[in-house]
Formats: C-alpha cells, structure tokens, sequence
C-alpha cells in the first residue's frame, strides 16, 4: 500500500513541478518549483525503499523524509517570512536554522529508540514552538492567512510522527504516508498556488 502512495505521491509532485516550474518562470526564485521538486525526489527515494528502519512492531520507517523536509520547508519558510514581513537577514537565517534543526531532530526520533527517540523528539518540538512563535507573533491583515497553514498543516506532521510507526504506532506505515501526503499537498502545493506570484 506505502508504494501506491508513494507512486500518487510522486505522479502529484511531478505534475505540479512541471506547473511551477512554468507558470512562475519568471519569478525571482522559483521556491514553488523547488519544493515541489525536492518532494518529488522525496517521494522517489522512499519509494525506493533502499533507504528504511524498521519499528518497534516491524513497521517500515522512511527516515529520509526528514533529510528532504529539511531542505523543502526551508525553501518555505523564505516565502512565510516574506509574507509575514520578516526582512531582517538574521531573523531569516534564524528561522531557517530552526526549521533544520527541527528537521535534524525528527531525523533522529526517526531512526533511534526508548528514550532517546523521545529526547529528539521533545528538542525537535522546542525548536518547532520557538520557530512558529517567531511566525504567529507578527499579526498583520495581510498576512494572516499563513496561520492556517501553521495550524492544520505543519502543526499537524509531529502529531502524525507521534501516532505513526515512528511514535507509538497506533496506526501503521500506510495510514501514516498516506496523511503525510495529504499534508504535503496542503503545505507545499496548495500555499505555493495561495502565494501567488
């Protein structure tokens, strides 16, 4: 089943890499284009499966998701800290080195077991709350709409880490592919088409 995800999973961002890499030629930096590339080449190698661990229960665990989030939500967060009017470099570069270590940590929960999962789990999820907080504390009309990708969209990943085999598996690796690739589509597809130009 993880592989006809996976294959859905590729075929949407390989559609949508073709759009944005089109329809937002001419743009600056083609940050849409890239993200969706990134996740592509995401989807590839987990479909590939070369690249996996096993749970607790013997669920597959596709680590690598992590290692290209690290990358692709990057590439994000340029584009909510444009939005939300985060001009200062340093502020930026801030950001962006919390979304990695955000990213580093969910790697490791990944990959490791008992307590030191839940260790690089719990400083992955401080440098998440200090990251979004730097975001939602700017409260501006026109940038408002950011928040909801904040709350239904990226808030949403650690919750499915924690309930998928990479947590305490009350559901399997399918389910939990399955909801990370709606969460993909929400995040990176539908807020590059919201962003606009």
């Amino acid at each position: 089943m993880t592989n006809i995800i996976f294959i859905i999973g590729m075929s949407i961002f390989a559609l949508s890499s073709i759009y944005f890499f089109f329809a937002k030629k001419n743009s600056r930096i083609n940050s849409a284009f890239l993200v969706s590339f990134v996740t592509l080449a995401s989807y590839v190698l987990m479909w590939d499966g070369t690249y996996i661990a096993e749970s607790v229960g013997g669920q597959p665990i596709f680590w690598t998701r992590w290692l290209f989030y690290a990358l692709s939500c990057s590439l994000l967060m340029l584009e909510i800290a444009k939005v939300k009017g985060i001009t200062s470099p340093s502020k930026v570069g801030e950001l962006i080195f919390l979304n990695v270590l955000v990213m580093t940590g969910g790697f490791f929960a990944a990959i490791t077991f008992g307590i030191v999962k839940w260790l690089f789990f719990i400083l992955s999820s401080i440098a998440y709350i200090i990251q979004v907080m730097n975001i939602l504390k700017i409260k501006e009309e026109k940038s408002n709409w950011v928040n909801a990708y904040i709350y239904f969209g990226w808030s949403v990943f650690p919750l499915v880490f924690i309930l998928a085999p990479t947590g305490i598996e009350v559901f399997g690796a399918a389910i939990a592919m399955g909801l990370y690739l709606v969460l993909d589509i929400y995040t990176k597809i539908v807020f590059s088409l919201q962003l606009g130009d």
